[in-house]
């Protein structure tokens, strides 16, 4: 069976989280790199499972700056999307959970030295990319509309464009490099959201 170009979430065989499977079994042991506006654990924990160790690297978007007369997202969007997460984290840690068991994957995921984690915070950042390969030679590319989330990645109805070659893929990775290099590290904040201190945990 050829593999499906358009991810849409409609059917099994075009749910975004096939097709990111796919995209990376087809290309063993290369890099992966994700761009994504938004994150939840549910979102974390396909992308830790699928990437099987592989060297990762995860750009987060950050809040727009309000432009003149311009329709934008609200200055404190980021700020609520970590709100949310860790609602989400409180919610998840009161056992028995298996929500709580997810958590403690993704945090031994994300503590991996081969995992990178930051924030892009030079504009709003509303593109969505999961790439694989080097930077020189990008294997394969998802462009999509779908966050790294669960809804995202499995309900919503979203659509992707999956490329399982080099050139366009090149091309997008050379747009995911060109934001990494202005991004700053998250990886320390990420995990401080998702394991804050013992005490920090809205009951």
């Amino acid at each position: 069976m050829p593999l499906p170009h358009i991810l849409d979430n409609r059917t099994p065989e075009t749910m975004h989280s096939a097709g990111l499977t796919n995209l990376i079994e087809l290309n063993y042991a290369e890099p992966v790199a994700v761009a994504t506006g938004y994150v939840n654990i549910g979102g974390l924990k396909v992308l830790a499972e699928v990437v099987e160790g592989r060297p990762t690297r995860l750009l987060l978007g950050a809040q727009p700056d309000p432009g003149l007369g311009a329709s934008v997202p609200p200055r404190d969007l980021f700020e609520r999307q970590l709100q949310a997460l860790g609602d989400e984290r409180d919610f998840s840690r009161f056992p028995p959970s298996r929500a709580g068991r997810q958590l403690a994957a993704i945090d031994e995921w994300i503590e991996r030295p081969e995992v990178e984690v930051r924030r892009y915070t030079q504009r709003f950042l509303h593109g969505k990319v999961y790439l694989v390969g080097t930077d020189d030679l990008a294997r394969g590319a998802l462009i999509t509309s779908a966050n790294l989330t669960g809804a995202g990645l499995h309900s919503n109805l979203e659509l992707g464009l999956a490329a399982y070659g080099p050139p366009s893929a090149q091309e997008a990775m050379d747009w995911f490099n060109a934001l990494w290099e202005e991004a700053t590290p998250f990886e320390d904040e990420l995990r401080a959201l998702l394991f804050p201190v013992e005490g920090q945990v809205d009951p």
